[in-house]
């Protein structure tokens, strides 16, 4: 009530002004019409009080305050939405162990696979990685982001320095295939394969790694022949402490938390490191003894050999 005597006070005192104004002006005209007649001694007419002026300005304020509330436009209220979270690994977890139960790792990783090829699994890795936001399955992630653009153009920048052009993305794209096929090869001699002469072979014969290798080493001299020898071997030793240090971090998990839980959390956590195990072990058992640390350099001399 406070708040609509103060914003319309000018027009309640306005509107009594003219009241006040009109009782003036009648009771003048009839004076001075009249001004030799006598009142009479009694009179039907009721002169306007303060009381009445109160009485009116209250009943306007009352009808405005009303008036108002009928125009003022009325909004439903509407529940709020609660607010969404992703999902913990946890949660994640008891998800995936409720769709898959048995034994994550199997003899084959055949159930590691349906794992990652569920709607659960991609919808995680959608909610965790947004920026890689281009794919639909497993393997177009993986394609995105097992790409260590970074990582890559460090090692190609040792060695290209001039009178060497500076790398650009498409060393990287041959640096990153030629990495993935020496983890393959190591791979398959802990399956007791040996495939690396042949591999490596086939790799440098084809493009795009030939033409790569013409372009970039083939300068009509030894200095780029000898530079392509020191690339190609850094590499191989580069894979082996990559390969190292998935080895290290898988073994963290099942150590914490036991093979088949570590191995799920594991590919919660660390799915491009995922792909190189599904891609390159065929076993488990030699997956197991690689975890293990049973796999060393004298190891992989005695296959060679």
């Amino acid at each position: 009530m406070v708040y609509f005597r103060s914003r319309y006070q000018r027009l309640f005192n306005l509107l009594a002004f003219c009241v006040l104004l009109g009782c003036a002006a009648v009771c003048g005209c009839s004076e001075s019409e009249n001004s030799d007649v006598l009142p009479p001694a009694e009179t039907t007419s009721h002169p306007i009080s303060e009381e009445m002026v109160a009485e009116v300005l209250a009943a306007v304020e009352k009808n405005m305050f009303a008036a108002e509330m009928e125009s003022a436009p009325q909004f439903e209220a509407v529940p709020m939405a609660p607010m969404l979270r992703p999902p913990t690994i946890a949660e994640v977890m008891a998800e995936l162990r409720a769709e898959f139960p048995g034994n994550v790792l199997d003899d084959d990783f055949t159930r590691m696979r349906e794992i990652i090829a569920s709607e659960t699994y991609i919808d995680f890795l959608q909610g965790t990685y947004p920026q890689e936001n281009q794919f639909q399955n497993f393997d177009e992630f993986w394609a995105l982001a097992s790409v260590d653009t970074e990582g890559h153009m460090e090692f190609l920048n040792t060695y290209f320095k001039p009178p060497y052009p500076e790398p650009t993305a498409a060393d990287v794209d041959v640096l990153h295939l030629m990495t993935l096929n020496e983890r393959h090869i190591n791979v398959r001699l802990y399956h007791r394969e040996d495939i690396a002469w042949d591999a490596r072979f086939e790799m440098m014969i084809n493009d795009p790694v030939n033409s790569w290798l013409e372009q970039r080493f083939f300068t009509g001299d030894e200095t780029g022949l000898i530079l392509m020898i020191k690339v190609l071997v850094h590499l191989s030793i580069r894979v082996k402490d990559l390969q190292e240090e998935d080895r290290e971090k898988i073994q963290a998990f099942f150590l914490e938390h036991g093979v088949q839980k570590g191995f799920l959390r594991f590919a919660l956590q660390e799915p491009v490191r995922l792909g190189y195990i599904l891609k390159d072990f065929t076993d488990a058992k030699v997956f197991r003894s690689w975890v293990d640390g049973k796999f060393d350099k004298e190891f992989l001399n005695k296959i060679r050999k």
